[in-house]
């Protein structure tokens, strides 16, 4: 060996850096200890005077990080063996409730092995989380949270048995409440266990969408007298419309039960009895009758055809009233007076009175708009502000106003006078509303 080369060999040693002592199990992220099977594991560093305590948080942090991956394999999963996105609501709720559960200070993890690197002054930890333990008290949980939404669910289907359908509805919307979160931790227990949670009963949102549809098949509204009834425009009818609403021929008490003229413009609300009946005394107008239905707090829209199908259409036969109603208008715009004009006669017509330039039966409209707000934009400046409508009732001959109801309508445009005149156009007048002045 000459001494050029010894020389090269000492120049190689001195400046080749110190082996740096990382843990095996840092590099490899497995322990022969720890297998995957039966734990989740995690590794973290840190450096400086703190280096310990933050290699343990980032080791904490590992695991939430596995758990969060695994978490959305398993919310997939979920979602496709439950339907839960058939439900709005119970999906949004799971999805939120999923994605927040798993926090970076996983209760059970413990740290099991340190080491330290003196050449470069880092900290390692490793953290392992035993799935079973982890899991075991979530399990615990779920047992009891299923066994709760099952006690729910047989609940509501005594209580329609028992002509109790508001408590039914009521139980079946505790059961979609419970279910989100049971989800959510059924979904946290999966991503850790060695098994997936095995639950006693299961049942998604479409299962108790079809219990409420199967509940409000064996709802009955009948009739049970007022229907075919003469009567004059304006005027009380002679008998009260009368209906029995029962739930597999178990009378219902204390159930609302709407009057809807033509199926759509409420009339009335009215309680059942302790035997299940209720009656309302209608006002003949026009129009094909009125149909009485059960209403349920806390019913979706998605079950309004259930509603109806069991409802009970009720007829008259309306004589024109030779009661008429002369009208005027007060507005600061013409056209604007004249549009909101059009439409309270088209109503009063529609209810089933005459429009007449003279009588003692008047109505007074009263069109003003109230505080008004601009939008400057690359059009110019647009107005915008709320038309109120005013319908006041007068007898000419007594010469005092009988009562008065009120309308409105926003309305957006070049000028205030563009934007009433639009507000105009968009107005609504509500008929059952106008109908109750009219009857005064």
């Amino acid at each position: 060996m000459t001494n050029m080369t010894r020389i090269l060999i000492v120049t190689a040693l001195l400046c080749a850096p110190a082996s740096a002592q990382v843990p095996q199990w840092f590099s490899t992220h497995t322990h022969p200890r720890y297998p995957a099977s039966d734990y989740i594991i995690g590794v973290g560093t840190g450096g400086g005077a703190n280096g310990a305590e933050s290699a343990r948080k980032g080791a904490l942090a590992d695991i939430a990080a596995q758990l969060r991956v695994q978490v959305q394999s398993e919310m997939r999963t979920v979602t496709q063996s439950f339907a839960v996105n058939d439900d709005e609501q119970v999906y949004s709720d799971f999805r939120r409730q999923s994605r927040t559960m798993v926090s970076d200070e996983i209760t059970g993890a413990e740290v099991v092995e340190t080491a330290a690197d003196p050449s470069s002054g880092t900290a390692y930890a490793l953290v392992a989380l035993d799935r079973e333990r982890y899991s075991a008290s979530l399990r615990g949980e779920l047992e009891s949270g299923w066994k709760q939404a099952a006690d729910l669910r047989k609940a509501a289907g005594e209580f329609f048995a028992a002509g109790r359908p508001a408590e039914a509805v009521q139980s079946i919307a505790q059961v979609r409440l419970v279910i989100a979160p049971l989800l959510a931790k059924q979904v946290l227990h999966n991503a850790a266990a060695k098994a997936p949670f095995v639950f006693p009963a299961a049942f998604n949102p479409a299962a108790l969408q079809a219990d409420v549809r199967k509940f409000l098949s064996s709802l009955t509204v009948e009739k049970k007298g007022g229907d075919r009834q003469r009567g004059t425009i304006g005027e009380k009818l002679p008998k009260p419309f009368v209906v029995v609403v029962s739930a597999n021929g178990v009378p219902c008490a204390g159930v609302t039960v709407q009057f809807l003229l033509d199926g759509k413009t409420p009339l009335a609300e009215v309680a059942t009895g302790i035997d299940g009946s209720a009656q309302y005394v209608a006002t003949a107008q026009n129009g094909t009758g009125i149909r009485a239905r059960a209403s349920i707090a806390g019913l979706g829209r998605e079950f309004e055809e259930n509603l109806n199908a069991s409802a009970a259409q009720f007829t008259w036969t309306a004589a024109a009233s030779d009661k008429a109603f002369s009208l005027s208008v007060t507005a600061a715009d013409t056209r604007t007076g004249e549009a909101v004009l059009a439409k309270v006669s088209a109503a009063v017509s529609q209810i089933g009175y005459k429009v007449v330039t003279m009588s003692k039966h008047a109505l007074q409209i009263d069109v003003t708009n109230g505080p008004v707000s601009t939008i400057d934009g690359m059009a110019g400046t647009l107005y915008n502000l709320t038309m109120n409508v005013t319908v006041s009732r007068r007898d000419n001959t007594a010469k005092a106003t009988v009562g008065s109801v009120q309308f409105s309508a926003k309305g957006v445009g070049a000028s205030e006078a563009d934007a009433m005149r639009k507000a105009a156009a968009g107005l609504r007048i509500g008929t059952a509303e106008l109908t109750e002045l009219l009857q005064r």
